[in-house]
Parts: C-alpha cells; sequence; structure tokens
C-alpha cells in the first residue's frame, strides 16, 4: 500500500504543539504520581496555511478531505518527515480577493497508515 506525500509548501507562520498524554493522580499532602498512557503517547499537531488561487487550492483541498482519515507523509519545518492526517473539521478556506484563497487546516501526527 502507497502512502501518499503532502507535497505543496506551506505557507505563513506554522504553529507546532507537543502534547504528552499521561496519567496523573494527585494526592492530598501535594504528591502527583505520573505515569506514560500507551505506547505512542507522545504526538504532535500543525496549524498550516497555504494560499493560492482557486484552481491551486482545489487540488490542496481536495487531499486535505482525502486524508482526514487515512494517513500521509509530510516533511515538516524542522526537516523530520513523518506520518499525519488531518484533523476533522479542520479545513477553513477564506477568500482574500478574487481569484485567491487562503486555506487553513491542522495536521496532527499519527503512528499507522
Amino acid at each position: 500500500m502507497a502512502i501518499d506525500t503532502f507535497k505543496w509548501k506551506t505557507m505563513g507562520n506554522p504553529k507546532h504543539t507537543d502534547s504528552t498524554n499521561v496519567n496523573e493522580a494527585g494526592f492530598g499532602d501535594g504528591y502527583v504520581q505520573i505515569s506514560s498512557s500507551g505506547i505512542n503517547n507522545a504526538s504532535e499537531s500543525w496549524d498550516l496555511t497555504y494560499t493560492g488561487t482557486i484552481n491551486e487550492i482545489k487540488d490542496v483541498r481536495n487531499f486535505l478531505n482525502s486524508h482526514v482519515i487515512k494517513s500521509f507523509k509530510w516533511k515538516n519545518p524542522y526537516g523530520e518527515e513523518k506520518l499525519y492526517r488531518v484533523v476533522n473539521k479542520s479545513i477553513e478556506s477564506e477568500f482574500v480577493s478574487g481569484e485567491v484563497v487562503s486555506l487553513s487546516f491542522k495536521f496532527i501526527q499519527s503512528y499507522a497508515p
């Protein structure tokens, strides 16, 4: 099974968030017990933007909509190629002027194709 690659260059200022999934139990004396939750307990997400003409945006938008549940490869701004998927309901279009559209979306790290 071939894995698709997000080939477009993002624009603007990409925003990155690291998240760690932990179990935490606090006790009355101030002691907190923390443990990791699951095998892949650390993940990252990216808020991204792509701006172009309506015709250019169509291809990007089609790719994004087809990868909400299907993973793809993307090289993030740190230069790391990893698997991601598009966060559901994160794709937004803003019509800047005439034929120019700014598309914003969010990627979240994925661990399986």
